[in-house]
């Protein structure tokens, strides 16, 4: 048997579109690290009538179901009334759980309104889980043929009793088989043209199974493996990955399930390099994905944001010669910004970006999506232009920084000649 999880967010701002639901995606990760397959997310409104049956045909099809969200001390929190009404109970009052709600805003001297007092209400049966960093307390209660756990829908929160209670609790179940992953990036090709190089492994019902996920032209080849060990499914995975490795080696430039900014801190940190970065297109979306890593500080000297010509010549001495002759998109305007950021930042390396986002702005010369793209050393700086798909302003900046990662990945000629190909 396989144990079979889903995950329920709920809350009306999730339906409406004014908050993204988060939650699930961790949740899944670590449940499927542990052997369970989540099978299916679901997101609901705070309508009684919408979450009592959603929760009731989760519960109908699932072995566990962790539900996020509905626990706070406001009217429109209503996860633990549905779930009583489900059962056929009334709700029971727990003393402990409103202790340590007290507590809680006490240590942090803030006032106990009595709304909080129905944080600590639970469905019949229920067993109510602390919450160390909040005033929800979550729950755990059988519904139909699952074991129901309902938690905050704060990310913190929500891990942290995740972490204590849900994941020993799934992981002490029969019937788990370990999941490993393995994750190969490349760009260049389009999705089509990348599933049908890998066509033969993306058969359904295959294990280890592979899929092609796509984000703003960088193409992710997940393998997923099941077995009875972990360590036989992290060896299945890499066989499969090295059989898919000669088939995309010309768009290949990363692997692993670390994101690319982690992956280029990394790569630094181990070369002992520094990097400073000149953008102009990418607006300092480079940097700041640089700067969401830990340790970043490390290696990242610093960046300017060139937006317009009089920022290229004032704080990155771009000559201006160059941005008459060539334009402020141009090869040599590009490298002039790498080595202007590298010697004003005293880094080892520097990147610099310059183009077109649209949706104007574009000639037949320079169309939307041409994106100059320099590399300086110490031994001088090179650069190249990209004609990347006009698919929206997004699309491309996007696109770029991921082309800053590829090559920093490299971190030399190899991976510049492979971005200057495309």
């Amino acid at each position: 048997m396989t144990v079979v999880a889903e995950l329920l967010a709920i809350g009306d701002e999730l339906v409406h579109g004014a908050g993204l639901d988060t939650n699930s995606k961790w949740l899944a990760g670590e449940l499927e690290r542990i052997g369970a397959a989540v099978h299916r997310f679901g997101v609901t409104s705070d309508d009684p009538g919408h979450l009592r049956g959603a929760i009731a045909e989760a519960c109908a099809r699932a072995d566990v179901v962790v539900a996020t969200g509905g626990l706070g001390p406001t009217l429109d929190d209503r996860t633990r009334d549905v779930v009583a009404d489900l059962l056929g109970g009334p709700l029971w009052f727990d003393p402990a759980s409103w202790q340590q709600i007290q507590d809680w805003l006490r240590s942090r001297g803030r006032p106990v309104p009595d709304s909080n007092r129905r944080q600590a209400f639970f469905p019949p049966g229920a067993l109510p889980i602390g919450n160390p960093c909040g005033t929800a307390p979550g729950f755990a209660v059988p519904i139909g043929r699952a074991r129901f756990f309902a938690l905050p829908g704060v990310p913190r929160e929500m891990q942290a009793l995740a972490g204590t209670h849900v994941l020993p609790a799934v992981a002490a179940l029969p019937g788990l088989r370990p999941v490993a992953q393995s994750w190969l990036r490349v760009l260049g090709p389009s999705e089509a043209l990348l599933g049908e190089r890998i066509a033969p492994f993306m058969v359904a019902g295959r294990n280890p199974a592979v899929g092609v996920t796509a984000q703003s032209g960088l193409l992710t080849i997940r393998i997923v493996a099941a077995a009875a060990t972990r360590e036989q499914a992290e060896a299945q995975c890499a066989a499969t990955a090295a059989e898919l490795r000669p088939l995309v080696r010309e768009w290949l430039f990363a692997e692993g399930l670390l994101d690319l900014p982690e992956l280029v801190v990394q790569r630094l940190l181990a070369a002992g390099r520094t990097l400073a970065l000149a953008e102009s297109c990418t607006g300092g979306l480079a940097a700041s994905r640089l700067v969401d890593v830990p340790g970043a500080s490390s290696v990242f000297a610093g960046g300017v944001v060139a937006y317009g010509n009089a920022a290229k010549l004032e704080l990155l001495g771009v000559p201006g010669e160059l941005l008459q002759r060539h334009g402020a998109v141009s090869e040599p305007v590009a490298a002039a910004m790498a080595e202007g950021a590298r010697a004003r930042f005293h880094a080892d390396l520097a990147v610099a970006t310059t183009g077109i986002a649209g949706p104007g702005g574009g000639t037949p010369d320079k169309p939307v999506g041409t994106v100059c793209l320099a590399l300086a050393t110490g031994a001088g700086a090179r650069a190249a232009t990209l004609k990347l798909p006009d698919l929206g302003r997004g699309f491309v900046r996007e696109r770029a920084v991921h082309e800053v990662w590829r090559l920093l990945l490299g971190a030399g000629d190899a991976a510049f000649v492979a971005a200057a190909r495309l």
